[in-house]
């Protein structure tokens, strides 16, 4: 006998009915501020799956924050953070060793905190849509990162020492802040990763 319990939710009210029960959380659409949901979040313990895109009503926020005490999340693999007004990385995302997939797109972040290789079991880096003019030094060292999103930034160095040598793709479309001569080095460098 199979017994089924839903483990996908859509608001943090549902997910709260039976918080041990949540694998996968997306919240779209938010129009309020995250920062006083820190003691939701810390009982989503299973949480696997978080996805927050927000409403354009808050994109001016000054003051929005992530609660940090999904960092406490052990079992989190994936993360995308679409349209939020973030101003600055949230570098408490490095300590989420479990993590697979990070995505933060639309935002006004331009740097990548030196912590980010810390997330050693990650294969998906996409920081898309935003400020980012560049990377950090330690980004060469995330050995099973096999996907990079650049997609959309203000990227102009493609020092290909900057690049884990075992990556498989690198999105740089929309980016196009950087020489044509950087970027054909880059490709020629890197041969086994498509660009």
């Amino acid at each position: 006998m199979y017994s089924f319990r839903k483990n996908k939710f859509s608001s943090l009210s549902k997910a709260l009915e039976n918080p041990k029960n949540c694998e996968e959380l997306k919240l779209q659409f938010i129009e309020y501020n995250l920062k006083n949901k820190s003691a939701i979040f810390s009982q989503f313990v299973n949480l696997r799956t978080l996805e927050i895109q927000a409403d354009p009503s808050i994109y001016n926020l000054d003051d929005f924050e992530l609660p940090k005490e999904i960092a406490e999340l052990k079992k989190l693999k994936k993360i995308s953070l679409l349209n939020l007004p973030l101003k600055v990385f949230p570098e408490w995302l490095t300590r989420i060793k479990s993590l697979q997939y990070l995505m933060i797109r639309g935002n006004d972040i331009d740097t990548i905190p030196e912590t980010i290789s810390k997330l050693d079991k990650l294969k998906t880096l996409r920081i898309e849509n935003c400020e980012l003019n560049k990377l950090p030094k330690t980004l060469n060292q995330m050995l099973n990162l096999k996907y990079l999103g650049l997609s959309d930034t203000k990227l102009t160095d493609l020092n290909p020492d900057l690049f884990p040598k075992n990556l498989k793709e690198i999105n740089l479309s929309g980016s196009g802040r950087y020489k044509d001569d950087d970027f054909e080095n880059l490709k020629r460098t890197m041969k086994r990763t498509k660009i």
